[in-house]
């Protein structure tokens, strides 16, 4: 880990990954003024994830690309950029007597790649399970260089199990864990599927092949 530094932090309900674009509408008066401190300055602030009413330890820092639009109220549609990670050390209610929040936080050096055959099986695993649910995620993955983190949000995780993904120490581990998931996913995708099939049936003539059950 790095060193120790303190940075305004944005307690939200979501997990964020690493090289990712986030949007958000902000409408409290204290994270309107935090963009409008981005804006001003290019701070660069966190996203702490809560969930079950607690405030978890990692989280990942964000820089502001652009207010997208501001309403007359004063709200704003924002996009954001996600960085790398890091983890709460002590939290601030007030940072540097703003009106939002900070924390002193240290990053993590993610640079380790992971193993090459546990990112081969990871893709077949994902490919298969967009083909049987005719789908494609909305943003393409760049397969020749991807990280766990950029199929994070496309495997049917919830918030509990996003957040653990992205609380492990290690990319083979994430790679690991999100395999586990593609497997059960295809699973109940074979038998949606197959669901979807047999509701469909409306008393056509059948045909079995002796290949089909010998």
């Amino acid at each position: 880990m790095a060193d120790i530094i303190t940075i305004p932090v944005f307690p939200l309900p979501i997990v964020v990954f690493p090289n990712e674009e986030l949007r958000l509408h902000i409408f409290e008066p204290r994270y309107k003024q935090l963009i409008q401190d981005c804006k001003e300055t290019g701070i660069i602030f966190g996203i702490l994830t809560i969930y079950d009413n607690r405030l978890m330890e990692d989280g990942c820092l964000v820089k502001l690309i652009e207010i997208s639009k501001l309403y007359e109220d004063g709200r704003m549609d924002v996009r954001l950029q996600s960085l790398e990670k890091f983890r709460k050390i002590h939290f601030i209610d007030h940072y540097n007597n703003k009106l939002y929040s900070g924390a002193e936080i240290t990053t993590f050096d993610e640079s380790e790649k992971g193993t090459e055959e546990l990112y081969l099986k990871t893709k077949i695993l994902f490919d298969e399970l967009c083909s049987i649910n005719k789908v494609q995620p909305y943003r393409s993955v760049k397969w020749l260089d991807y990280k766990s983190y950029d199929i994070g949000h496309f495997v049917g995780f919830n918030i509990h199990q996003e957040y653990s993904f992205f609380a492990l120490a290690t990319e083979d581990e994430r790679l690991e864990y999100l395999i586990i998931q593609l497997e059960f996913m295809i699973e109940h995708s074979r038998l949606r599927a197959n669901w979807i099939k047999q509701i469909h049936m409306n008393g056509e003539f059948r045909e079995f092949k002796s290949s089909e059950w010998k």
